[in-house]
């Protein structure tokens, strides 16, 4: 079950972090208004720019480690032998393709993310004082559903070489 979610959340990240934000503001709205919780910006709340491009600098290097052994990786047209492992296999499948692309639209997002939170946050100070507790929070969710979805990718690789060590 969980793998068949998984499926379906890489297919379209951007459309369920959407969803998911959306649904996130909607309760924090709701508990604002209806419950008159209220929910203040800290002054150094506007950091979590800054934390976006740190994490995309992280998925950036990711990707660099991936084509880089992707390019010195050789693998002879289609036949596996006995001498490749899982890993080499990985970079020869679609799934390395599908990965990069995970990867790259990942650093996409937060850097557009950040770059939109640190200019509101510099240039629309005024925008940025009545609304920014949303834009952190839209910050916060995509900068930690980019970097959780980068981190799965990186166990699942992880895990496929230490299959390959075990047997």
């Amino acid at each position: 079950m969980i793998n068949f979610l998984l499926d379906k959340y890489y297919k379209r990240p951007l459309l369920y972090d959407l969803i998911f934000t959306g649904v996130i503001l909607s309760i924090i709205y709701i508990c604002e208004n209806k419950f008159e919780i209220e929910l203040r910006l800290e002054e150094n709340a506007n950091n979590l720019g800054a934390i976006g491009l740190t994490v995309s600098g992280f998925i950036l290097t990711l990707l660099t480690i991936l084509l880089t052994v992707k390019s010195n990786t050789i693998i002879r047209g289609d036949k596996i032998d006995e001498k490749v492992n899982a890993f080499q296999v990985f970079l020869a499948s679609p799934l390395y393709s599908k990965s990069i692309r995970i990867l790259k639209s990942g650093v996409l997002i937060l850097l557009f993310v950040s770059f939109i939170t640190l200019a509101l946050a510099t240039l629309g100070k005024n925008l940025y004082q009545s609304y920014g507790f949303y834009i952190n929070v839209v910050c916060l969710i995509f900068i930690l559903l980019t970097f959780l979805r980068c981190f799965h990718i990186i166990n699942l690789i992880l895990d496929m070489q230490n299959n390959k060590l075990k047997n």
